[in-house]
């Protein structure tokens, strides 16, 4: 039998999630707050889809930035004409070895409510794991 409880036991003893937790530890929490919001709600078939680009622009300047002010940059990336189609290369260092993938993704019709998926299409297929 098995018995379910309408507690929360995992989370109960903790003072924060762990993924809270996570987010403290990491730093990332300091990154996100230096980054500009989003006021614009639009996607691409919207007609304030140009101000949210800019907005995204925007925000990305500063995250290349703020990730090359700590040495931490880790991909370059550009966009077609109107926003949609993105591409570029990713990075990841281990044991000063660097691995580098194709990384690319198209903004959904229906962003920002669905999600973007990104795509690098040097892994596909070779792990269970979908990289995209």
């Amino acid at each position: 039998f098995f018995f379910f409880s309408s507690r929360r036991r995992h989370t109960r003893f903790l003072p924060v999630s762990w993924a809270r937790r996570c987010v403290q530890e990491t730093g990332v929490k300091n990154t996100v707050e230096k980054i500009p919001l989003f006021s614009v709600n639009a996607g691409p078939r919207d007609p304030n889809w140009i101000d949210r680009l800019k907005e995204e622009y925007l925000a990305l300047i500063k995250y290349v930035e703020l990730n090359k002010a700590e040495d931490n940059d880790w991909f370059k990336i550009e966009s077609n004409k109107d926003g949609t189609k993105w591409s570029g290369k990713c990075w990841y260092i281990h044991n000063l070895v660097r691995y580098e993938f194709d990384l690319q993704f198209e903004v959904p019709a229906t962003y920002p409510l669905t999600p973007i998926e990104l795509e690098l299409p040097e892994l596909d297929g070779k792990t269970a794991k979908m990289y995209r």
